[in-house]
């Protein structure tokens, strides 16, 4: 897999497209009036069912694994989140400024008490298109599910925001 992707947004679309290049690898979309989002990048389709009413928490899906649940993301009071794995695994979401012009996932090491950044997001907003890199910092097996966790939690934080100011 490349250490760098290019994401895209059209204005009013729910569809974000992920490009290796010039080739399109990556992709989620969400339907009208729906939480949830479907997304796939290289050979990796997951699905993020989102539940709860006023305290959501995420399920992430394998959909090439028979719709199996493979982990869940958990948001934080301050725009946070934390995605926890089936295999136990834990990584945290952060966003690196205010305005989630960047930021990041990272992976929790309770052996260390340290954290490392595995992949690393960037916003550059355009008139009517909002589009950014995506860097993997580290390579690791889970790769393209992360990658598509953490631009998945910033779309929902965003999207959160636009409906609290209206």
């Amino acid at each position: 897999m490349e250490k760098q992707l290019h994401w895209v947004k059209e204005a009013f679309s729910r569809q974000v497209v992920i490009m290796d290049g010039d080739r399109v690898v990556g992709g989620m979309h969400r339907d009208l009036l729906v939480r949830d989002v479907d997304a796939y990048l290289n050979h990796v389709h997951i699905f993020f069912d989102v539940t709860g009413f006023l305290v959501h928490s995420v399920n992430i899906h394998h959909k090439n694994a028979g719709d199996k649940i493979i982990g869940r993301i958990d948001f934080g009071v301050f725009n946070g989140a934390n995605v926890l794995l089936e295999t136990g695994e834990k990584y945290t979401w952060r966003r690196e400024n205010f305005m989630m012009h960047e930021w990041s996932l990272v992976a929790d090491d309770p052996d260390t008490r340290s954290e490392r950044e595995l992949v690393h997001y960037d916003r550059t907003r355009k008139f009517l298109t909002d589009e950014g890199t995506i860097e993997l910092v580290t390579e690791m097996p889970n790769a393209e599910m992360l990658i598509l966790t953490g631009l998945f939690v910033r779309n929902y934080f965003l999207r959160k925001r636009k409906i609290a100011t209206t």
